[in-house]
């Protein structure tokens, strides 16, 4: 109880300091944006504000991810039919899919499945894992999406992609708040999304090989069919 204290005391402050950087950043990055004008362009120093301003975009990416994962956020639960909500990322998603020329395909699940959830972050969750997935898939590889009901009261939704695979170095590391082996990542995607997914009550795994690619399984709580849930 002493350590939950502790951490949630800690949390506030770091929601509190992210506040007070990304004020800052928003000005920096206007001020910018106005000596830019000064400029024309191929000038040397519009080449630096340029830096200046996609490194405060950066910055402030990585503010925004932050608190996201310190501050609590209120749920909205409803019922959710999670083929639906796949369904929504995978149309949103499907012409990233096509530019990089990968066959990102949706399995029908074997029955309607329905969970208690907040839909606005379950949907983060997901189109964080299928867009890891796509960028980590070479061209001509594939992303697969199943859904699968346990007699056990829950589901499992499974992400598996033809990807390198992932070293057993950085499979122990991948949860770790700002580790990313991306250069422009903020190395806080998977952590907030395992944070959704334990909200949710559920749990979240990530298998891999390197050569074998990537599979990461997503467990969450059903609803029961007198709920309105698993019929």
């Amino acid at each position: 109880m002493r350590r939950a204290e502790k951490l949630s005391t800690l949390g506030e402050m770091a929601a509190v300091l992210a506040h007070e950087i990304r004020n800052p950043l928003g000005s920096i990055r206007g001020t910018a944006e106005i000596l830019k004008d000064d400029y024309t362009p191929g000038d040397p120093k519009q080449e630096f504000i340029d830096i200046q301003i996609k490194e405060t975009e950066r910055l402030n990416r990585v503010v925004e991810d932050f608190l996201h994962m310190a501050r609590p956020q209120p749920a909205d639960m409803q019922l959710c039919p999670i083929q639906e909500e796949l369904e929504t990322i995978v149309a949103l998603l499907s012409n990233d899919a096509r530019g990089r020329q990968i066959s990102l395909v949706l399995k029908p699940a074997s029955t309607p499945v329905i969970i208690s959830a907040d839909g606005e972050k379950l949907r983060q969750a997901f189109l964080n894992i299928i867009i890891n997935s796509l960028q980590a898939t070479p061209t001509g590889g594939s992303v697969t999406i199943t859904t699968t009901p346990h007699e056990t009261g829950s589901c499992e939704i499974c992400f598996r992609d033809s990807g390198p695979g992932i070293d057993a170095e950085t499979m122990n590391r991948i949860f770790e708040p700002f580790f990313t082996t991306k250069p422009d990542g903020t190395g806080l995607g998977l952590a907030i999304t395992r944070k959704i997914i334990e909200s949710h009550g559920g749990t979240m795994q990530v298998e891999s090989e390197v050569g074998h690619g990537t599979i990461v399984n997503v467990t969450l709580p059903m609803q029961n069919a007198s709920d309105g849930g698993l019929r």
